[in-house]
């Protein structure tokens, strides 16, 4: 499945439909003490950053975490979120979306932001804390080309696998190479205007559509506790 999600990525051009108005970040927490889960998105107005609408679903998990198959279990969750916004509030459907995860930056090139974008025809990209080990790239390598080539706040570099496909971004936000986040294009976006969004919705290490729903997630996962 993930070789036909591939082969539909759309990455060389935008096709995000113009002027912005709304963007949306995605983002799911977990019951520590079982397979319950609560995946959430936030849509915000883009000039403003004001939120416009809040929409959390329940689930449970049932598919094993596995780091590189993560689209497997959480797609469908998301696309749970988008169908109850199109009967909900379909004047608030974003026209990008920002994910906690990866697109093509994936040993296969289709990460959950990949995933979910062919799924839900939606452009979107995905912007990860962790290095997710792919095409020959460790969380050691980009800390020393980011301390080499990008060790001041808001720099970044272009990080191409040992394939000399580009995977995505290392954004350096706050100083601390340790501390960067990783930016790779889902569906319908190239990576220029992913870095330039990612900038604009961004005021603390987390872009804020990702930290807003990842508070959300977090809080109703919170009333299962």
């Amino acid at each position: 499945e993930q070789q036909n999600i591939v082969s539909l990525i759309i990455t060389d051009i935008d096709q995000i439909k113009q002027p912005i108005k709304y963007i949306a970040g995605l983002d799911i927490s977990f019951v520590k003490t079982n397979d319950k889960a609560v995946a959430s998105m936030v849509i915000f107005e883009y000039e403003t950053l004001n939120i416009v609408a809040k929409i959390s679903v329940n689930c449970n998990m049932k598919i094993p975490y596995i780091a590189s198959y993560l689209a497997f279990r959480e797609a469908p969750v998301f696309m749970k979120l988008i169908d109850i916004q199109k009967e909900h509030c379909p004047h608030l459907t974003p026209q990008v979306i920002l994910i906690d995860g990866n697109g093509v930056w994936h040993p296969r090139r289709a990460g959950i932001a990949s995933h979910f974008g062919v799924l839900s025809g939606i452009p979107c990209f995905g912007v990860s804390k962790n290095v997710l080990y792919a095409d020959g790239i460790t969380r050691e390598k980009i800390e020393d080309l980011l301390t080499e080539k990008a060790p001041e706040e808001n720099q970044y570099i272009e990080v191409i696998g040992d394939s000399g496909n580009v995977l995505g971004l290392a954004y350096n936000v706050t100083g601390s190479v340790k501390n960067a986040v990783y930016i790779s294009v889902g569906h319908k976006i190239t990576l220029a205007t992913a870095c330039d969004l990612f900038k604009s919705v961004t005021k603390y290490r987390n872009c804020e559509p990702i930290r807003q729903a990842d508070l959300l997630s977090r809080e109703m996962v919170g009333k299962f506790s």
